[in-house]
């Protein structure tokens, strides 16, 4: 009974465990071992694909930006500047007349679409041959 704690601690393990003290701490250092090795590699794969995420939107962004680029040239013309002024202070070009139509009415509008609706007895194959080649 005077044996002391480590080597009945020993003891203990040895018959709980079908390995040496020295294989234990082996074994632990090797599972250890493999659990940081297996965390970093996930750790890789998800910056990785974090990384190749990141790239699209970058690659987006840039052509947003080139798209703003061109944007910006065309409002910098003199085509656009006239085409709001035309549209929102009611510019007018020296020499040019403007002409103003009215909106169709509804007896218009029921009357275009009849006409729309009216289907064509010939086909179009027929048709372009008498186009080209008479008939």
């Amino acid at each position: 009974m005077n044996k002391s704690i480590l080597v009945r601690l020993k003891e203990w393990i040895e018959k709980v465990l079908p390995m040496t003290l020295n294989g234990l701490v082996l074994f632990s250092i090797v599972i250890y071992l493999l659990f940081v090795v297996g965390r970093s590699i996930w750790i890789n794969y998800e910056s990785r694909k974090d990384i190749a995420i990141q790239k699209i939107e970058i690659k987006q962004l840039e052509r947003d930006v080139e798209n703003l680029k061109f944007q910006i040239a065309y409002y910098q013309t003199n085509s656009f500047k006239e085409k709001e002024a035309r549209a929102k202070l009611g510019y007018k070009a020296p020499g040019e007349n403007v002409i103003s139509l009215s909106v169709d009415s509804k007896e218009d509008r029921i009357a275009d679409k009849a006409f729309a609706e009216t289907k064509l007895k010939t086909s179009n194959q027929i048709l372009w041959w008498r186009y080209f080649f008479g008939g």
